[in-house]
């Protein structure tokens, strides 16, 4: 069987991993300097914001994909439990991770922590999205691509929560966006590389016995769905970050 993606989506799901990875960087300093009730709103909010984000990317990433027999195009439809369980381990694992490395002091066993519940999480996310899929066909999995992927995931989980870490500690009044730009576009590269790594572990077998989807909604228009949604929800966020850390400046200034 062939599998072939669709150029423009896997640009909307890179362009969601940079904006999400960025997201996710500048909310881990601003729960890292709250206190109290808070605190508590802005990791309740991170670990939304960051999860969808990722889960967007990886969902978006999915739709991008279409699988070809040797006659025909295999419908894909999703299921909606599963779907949403792999939404809510993204969500999961960045409000835990969230919350180890915003500790006053995070030492190496603390940051390594996180990064593997982070990565497994996020890898755990993508298998039950995979797991998800409604289709005449079956899947396995090459086995060394499939543990590359989660490998994938802990260290680009490691270098994300590494550099929110080196944000944190900076002085206030140090420009932190170039800083922020070019590790968003790090981590965001990372991201899809994992994605990727798991979507080129699948392998799929023709199988007509099995649940035989049917075309309800373009993949298309779905994608665009959850691409306004997920811009909706971190581009709310950003502008709620940059109005809190604008009011902050005006009072230390006054």
């Amino acid at each position: 069987m062939t599998v072939i993606y669709n150029p423009y989506l896997v640009i909307v799901s890179a362009f969601i991993a940079v904006l999400a990875s960025y997201t996710a960087l500048d909310l881990a300093g601003r729960v890292a300097t709250s206190k109290g009730a808070d605190r508590k709103v802005w990791l309740v909010g991170g670990a939304i914001a960051m999860g969808t984000g990722i889960w967007s990317m990886h969902f978006i990433g999915m739709l991008a994909f279409s699988l070809h027999s040797s006659a025909q195009q295999i419908p894909v439809s999703y299921n909606l439990p599963m779907t949403i369980i792999s939404l809510l381990a993204a969500v999961f694992a960045s409000g835990l991770s969230l919350s180890l490395v915003s500790r006053p002091r995070v030492g190496l066993p603390t940051l390594l922590t996180s990064a593997v519940f982070m990565g497994v999480g996020i890898g755990v996310m993508h298998y039950l999205g995979m797991a998800a899929m409604q289709m005449s066909a079956t899947i396995s999995y090459d086995p060394t691509l499939f543990l590359l992927s989660v490998a994938l995931a802990v260290v680009v989980s490691l270098v994300a929560l590494k550099l929110s870490i080196k944000f944190r500690r900076q002085t206030q009044n140090v420009n932190k966006k170039p800083q922020l730009i070019i590790s968003a576009l790090v981590m965001g590269a990372g991201i899809l590389s994992l994605h990727y790594t798991g979507m080129a572990a699948a392998r799929f077998v023709e199988d007509y016995e099995r649940y035989a989807a049917s075309a309800s909604i373009n993949n298309s228009s779905l994608a665009f769905y959850v691409a306004c949604f997920t811009f909706l929800i971190l581009g709310t966020t950003l502008v709620i970050t940059s109005d809190k850390a604008g009011t902050e400046y005006s009072m230390r200034d006054s």
